[in-house]
């Protein structure tokens, strides 16, 4: 099972700031769009395959601060979070490459990072 990420900002993100992300981690990484846009993988391509370091699902836009408080208590900034992205990254050095640009993601839309780490 991958690293579930919850990423709550103020901003809709957009697919720039997830390429601008990907590319302040690591220069080397692409982009690729799956389902019709519902899902935005950055990865690092190697001879034998594609491999996401981080899934990016679409963003919803948050209706209720309080729903957002009520599911995410521990994560400053929830109640004045506009917009939920959920994400995954791989566990190992390409899930932390993932993480990284999740955080990376997350500063550049004001916003704050949440990786759920199964600690």
């Amino acid at each position: 099972m991958p690293r579930e990420i919850v990423i709550l900002c103020s901003e809709p993100p957009t697919g720039a700031a997830l390429i601008e992300a990907g590319a302040a981690v690591d220069p080397d990484l692409g982009l690729r769009t799956l389902r019709g846009g519902a899902v935005h993988e950055i990865c690092r391509t190697t001879p034998e395959a594609d491999l996401a370091v981080l899934s990016v699902n679409q963003p919803l836009q948050v209706d209720a601060a309080s729903e957002v408080v009520r599911l995410l208590p521990e994560v400053a900034g929830a109640a004045t979070a506009r917009w939920w992205l959920e994400a995954s990254a791989p566990w190992g050095a390409l899930g932390e490459t993932g993480v990284a640009i999740a955080y990376e993601l997350a500063a550049r839309l004001g916003g704050t990072c949440l990786v759920q780490d199964g600690q």
